[in-house]
């Protein structure tokens, strides 16, 4: 600072070009968008988040898909059951279980079912092969009538091939029926009141191995039917023994 003498006044003037005293404009801040280079522990930081938000993400994505899978299932259910209902709206029926009355044909290897409000003339609402169950039950309900029923085995089974006379008595007379397995071959008889029949059993008896005899004949042929003749007799014989 210089200092100038006018007369006897002193006045102190600032000289040019000196700021030393000068009053400074404030400082005006403003935010920006601006490069920033990331220190190492904000990259740090960065990939820790990153890892979080990936986890977050698939976890938000399999939740999506579990009810994405949710809602399918049972979008599926209701189109099942309106193709249901529409399948049996134009049938007009459908399958139901009910309890059925059964009547075996075994001439015709056959059973029938009937509904319990069965009425003659109707049809059997199913019909199916008999089975070897279906057989037996068939035999006991029709034999179930027979006093003194016994079956008398004619020779030893072998394999599948098997001989059987069922013998009954029904009203004082008896009867016989011949069950018998040989291949493909087979006789297939139930006690019947209505076949052949005599007062003495062992009379009814000789007269069954009598046909069965002749049955092997024609259908083996003599020297084949020779075979069985033996076990047949023996079987026969053992029974002439048995009382009435």
């Amino acid at each position: 600072m210089t200092t100038k003498k006018n007369g006897n006044n002193e006045k102190e003037q600032e000289a040019p070009g000196d700021t030393a005293t000068a009053e400074l404009p404030p400082v005006r801040t403003e935010m920006r968008l601006v490069r920033h280079d990331l220190t190492p522990q904000e990259r740090q930081n960065a990939g820790s988040d990153l890892a979080r938000e990936i986890g977050k993400t698939r976890g938000v994505e399999q939740e999506f898909d579990q009810v994405k899978a949710s809602y399918k299932a049972r979008a599926t259910e209701c189109e099942t059951r309106i193709d249901s209902l529409s399948t049996l709206l134009m049938n007009g029926f459908e399958m139901r279980q009910k309890a059925c009355r059964v009547e075996f044909r075994p001439k015709d290897g056959k059973k029938d079912y009937f509904l319990p409000d069965h009425t003659d003339g109707d049809p059997p609402v199913l019909t199916e092969d008999m089975t070897a169950e279906d057989f037996q039950q068939d035999l006991i309900q029709a034999e179930s009538g027979f006093e003194c029923r016994e079956e008398i085995q004619l020779w030893l089974p072998a394999g599948s091939d098997r001989a059987v006379m069922a013998v009954g008595r029904l009203k004082d007379m008896w009867f016989a029926a011949l069950r018998v397995h040989i291949g493909h071959r087979k006789i297939e008889e139930r006690l019947d009141s209505e076949q052949a029949c005599a007062k003495k059993r062992i009379d009814m008896i000789k007269r069954s191995a009598k046909r069965l005899q002749e049955w092997l004949v024609t259908t083996l042929g003599k020297d084949a039917a020779k075979g069985f003749e033996e076990a047949i007799y023996l079987a026969v014989e053992k029974q002439k023994e048995r009382e009435e």
